[in-house]
């Protein structure tokens, strides 16, 4: 995580090649969410990818504040929101840990005061349990936690791809080594490695979408999908995303004089399918997970 509060991390370009997450879900979370619409905080915002969508998806809340660790993420939203300010009037940003609710004002933090807490791609990070307590001492009673994101990708029509993305993301002689741990294995398990806390919440949904509920008539949701991450993307594009990742970020200060190692990727892919070109548009569908609970 330290990658993305480095002061030489490239905020513009994951801002711009992040995915973004479907209406269908935020429908759902709308729903889910019961009583009071004051004050929305979501943890660990980055840029405000997710922090823009709450405020435009659930447009009811008074105020909603994103917080992050890294400045330089916290400044890429504070342009971003300069850039509509009377559409993001009730949005503001803050540097802070997901642990510490202190710039909320003094009769606000750690008193209940939340409505909802969100946490979007990031809580692997986190020390979950600390997070869990905190949140819990500043959500009021059936104030909601909502915690989501998405793993690895696959490739549906093109599924030599997966493996040639597994090796990339975790081979030992390629980006393996330079993830931190050990968050980076609880997004690869979709954080059923992360439980919530049944004496600080209820009602808890833990739900997960992977390859195979697309490739198994045996998986096949009764229901659409509410966190259905797909998008047709050139591999340039999607390599445009790899080069996001923190360890892409560590790899490259380690390399400088190595051919990119995400070239060498869409080499092998190229190899694999030689059909296919650097600005053929494929399926690219992302594994993803989503936690709701309501604070007791």
């Amino acid at each position: 995580m330290s990658q993305f509060a480095a002061t030489d991390f490239d905020a513009q370009a994951y801002f711009s090649n992040r995915p973004t997450y479907p209406d269908s879900f935020y429908n759902v979370l709308d729903r889910y969410h019961k009583g009071p619409r004051r004050l929305l905080v979501d943890v660990g915002c980055g840029p405000g990818v997710a922090t823009f969508q709450l405020a435009s998806r659930l447009n009811s809340f008074d105020e909603i504040v994103g917080t992050d660790i890294s400045s330089t993420m916290v400044e890429r939203a504070r342009v971003c929101k300069r850039q509509k300010p009377d559409e993001f009037a009730n949005v503001s940003f803050e540097v802070s840990s997901a642990d510490d609710f202190t710039f909320l004002e003094a009769d606000k933090a750690n008193k209940h005061a939340c409505d909802m807490i969100t946490a979007v791609e990031c809580a692997h990070w986190f020390k979950f349990n600390k997070f869990q307590k905190v949140a819990a001492e500043n959500l009021r009673k059936g104030g909601t936690l909502a915690i989501w994101g998405y793993g690895g990708a696959f490739f549906p029509e093109f599924p030599k791809i997966d493996k040639l993305i597994m090796d990339l993301t975790y081979g030992e002689n390629e980006l393996g080594p330079y993830w931190d741990q050990p968050g980076r294995n609880y997004l690869k398990n979709l954080y059923q490695d992360l439980r919530l806390d049944e004496t600080l919440f209820t009602d808890i949904e833990d739900e997960i979408f992977t390859e195979t509920d697309v490739r198994s008539n045996e998986h096949v949701h009764t229901e659409p999908v509410p966190l259905f991450m797909s998008k047709f993307l050139t591999l340039d594009e999607y390599l445009g995303f790899v080069r996001t990742w923190s360890s892409y970020h560590t790899w490259k200060k380690n390399h400088p004089q190595t051919e990119d190692i995400g070239d060498q990727f869409v080499k092998r892919v190229l190899d694999v399918y030689p059909e296919l070109s650097r600005t053929s548009r494929i399926q690219v569908c992302l594994k993803t997970f989503y936690k709701f609970a309501r604070a007791m």
